[in-house]
């Protein structure tokens, strides 16, 4: 149980949780393990909110300012940035 805590974790905040979060988990009762399940889970939806977002107004501005459809404003941030969209 312990190693789904640290995904998520490391999903919430970028990193494992350290040694003493271990003896604090399992200290938990388990109507607060679910709490804190809960509300690693809120933060996470809403980080992939933000960042989806972030990506539609990217892509809305390459529209405004001439990609005559979605997929080629997607190219172009691929290309602008060296990434890949998904």
């Amino acid at each position: 149980m312990f190693d789904l805590y640290s995904d998520m974790h490391k999903d919430c905040y970028g990193v494992r949780p350290s040694s003493d979060r271990c003896a604090w988990f399992f200290a938990l009762s388990d109507a607060d393990k679910q709490s804190e399940w809960d509300r690693m889970q809120a933060s996470i939806e809403e980080d992939l909110r933000h960042q989806r977002k972030l990506e539609d107004d990217a892509i809305n501005s390459c529209m405004a300012c001439g990609a005559p459809d979605i997929a080629t404003a997607m190219r172009w941030l691929e290309e602008a940035y060296e990434m890949e969209w998904v």
